[in-house]
C-alpha cells in the first residue's frame, strides 16, 4: 500500500468557538490517560488543537489501512520515542501553523516534519548546520530561509523515522541526494507539498522513510472536516 499523508488546516476563528471546544473535550475522552494529561497541560488552545487533530487524521488513515477496529486508547505514548500501536503499521505526525499532517505505512518507518518558514536565527544556524552544508550561511536571506528549512525539515523527518535522537542529533546526518545517512541506515526523504502554492509559499514539509519509493506511492490528501 501506498504512503499516506493527510492533512489539515485549522481554521484561526474556529480556535476559540464553542464548537471547538465541544470537539476538545470529545477528542481528550478518547485518548488514554497518560495523553489526555499531556494535553490538558497546553496552555495554548491552538496546541491542543493541532495536538488531538493530527491523532483524528491518524483515526481516518487507520480506516484505509485495516478493516480491523482501531481507536485512540489503543496507542502507546513512550517517554522517549514516537507513539506506537501493536499491528506494524508505522506513523507520525507534525504541525506547524495552522497546518497539522500524519503520515502512515504498512511497509515502511517513516516520519514527518512541517514547518511555518520564520527568520532564522544565527545561532540557530551555526548550531544545526554542518560544514559539508555550510552552502546555507552563504546565501542571501530570502534563499537562506527556504534552504534552512529544507534542511530542517529533512532532518527532524529522518531522525522521527528512525524514533532515535532528537533535533540535537541533526549534525550527525551525512546527507547525500534524495536522503541521508543517520544510525547506520540510509533514510530517502521526499519534499510534500501540503496546500496550495498560494497558501504553502510560507510552510516546507518532508517525508523520511526506511526504504526508497517512487514519488507514485506518495499519496497526500487534505482533510477538510474532523
Amino acid at each position: 500500500m501506498p504512503i499516506t499523508i493527510l492533512y489539515y488546516k485549522v481554521s484561526p476563528e474556529s480556535i476559540s468557538s464553542a464548537q471547538q471546544s465541544e470537539q476538545i473535550a470529545d477528542w481528550i475522552e478518547e485518548l488514554p490517560i497518560i495523553k489526555q494529561k499531556q494535553v490538558k497541560k497546553l496552555r495554548q488552545k491552538n496546541d491542543q488543537v493541532l495536538s488531538l487533530a493530527g491523532l483524528q487524521l491518524l483515526k481516518i488513515a487507520m480506516s484505509e489501512y485495516t478493516d480491523n477496529p482501531f481507536s485512540l486508547d489503543q496507542l502507546q505514548f513512550p517517554k522517549l520515542g514516537k507513539p506506537f500501536f501493536k499491528g506494524g503499521i508505522d506513523f507520525n505526525i507534525s504541525h506547524s501553523g495552522e497546518i497539522v499532517c500524519c503520515v502512515i505505512s504498512d511497509t515502511a518507518k517513516v516520519g514527518i516534519d512541517i514547518e511555518l518558514q520564520r527568520e532564522v536565527n544565527p545561532a540557530t544556524l551555526n548550531k544545526f548546520v554542518t560544514e559539508s552544508d555550510c552552502s546555507v550561511k552563504e546565501t542571501n536571506t530570502d534563499d537562506q530561509k527556504q534552504l534552512f528549512f529544507n534542511l530542517w525539515t529533512k532532518n527532524e523527518a529522518i531522525i522521527k523515522a528512525a524514533n532515535l535522537g532528537s533535533i540535537y542529533n541533526m549534525k550527525d546526518i551525512k546527507h547525500e541526494q534524495n536522503g541521508g545517512h543517520y544510525q547506520n541506515h540510509f533514510w530517502s526523504t521526499y519534499p510534500v507539498e501540503i496546500i496550495s502554492v498560494e497558501d504553502n509559499k510560507e510552510y516546507t514539509c518532508h517525508i523520511a522513510c526506511s526504504e526508497y519509493i517512487t514519488l507514485r506511492k506518495i499519496k497526500a490528501k487534505q482533510i477538510y472536516n474532523l
